[in-house]
């Protein structure tokens, strides 16, 4: 899969699927979560377990939106990201 396609597959599924703060079904602006998406594919690239992919979303969640979520809260979504490429 090319890095462009990856791109836009990892886009959709923070999006529509992960949005932890709720923002799409609100009309914002659907690039939200798009600063998120290198260090995602980064992960993706070297095939990184879903555990590492889960720990990420959650430090995103957390640490970069303040959010106070759990680990596990996350361990769906990585599993979609985990599977683009398989």
């Amino acid at each position: 899969m090319e890095k462009s396609e990856l791109w836009i597959k990892v886009d959709k599924i923070l999006w529509e699927d992960w949005d932890p703060i709720g923002v799409n079904d609100n009309g914002a602006p659907d690039d939200e979560y798009r600063g998120y998406i290198p260090s995602i594919i980064k992960l993706i690239i070297v095939d990184a377990d879903e555990s590492k992919i889960t720990k990420l979303l959650h430090q995103h969640a957390n640490m970069n939106m303040g959010l106070s979520t759990n680990v596990a809260d996350h361990a769906e979504i990585a599993r979609k990201l985990k599977n683009l490429t398989n």
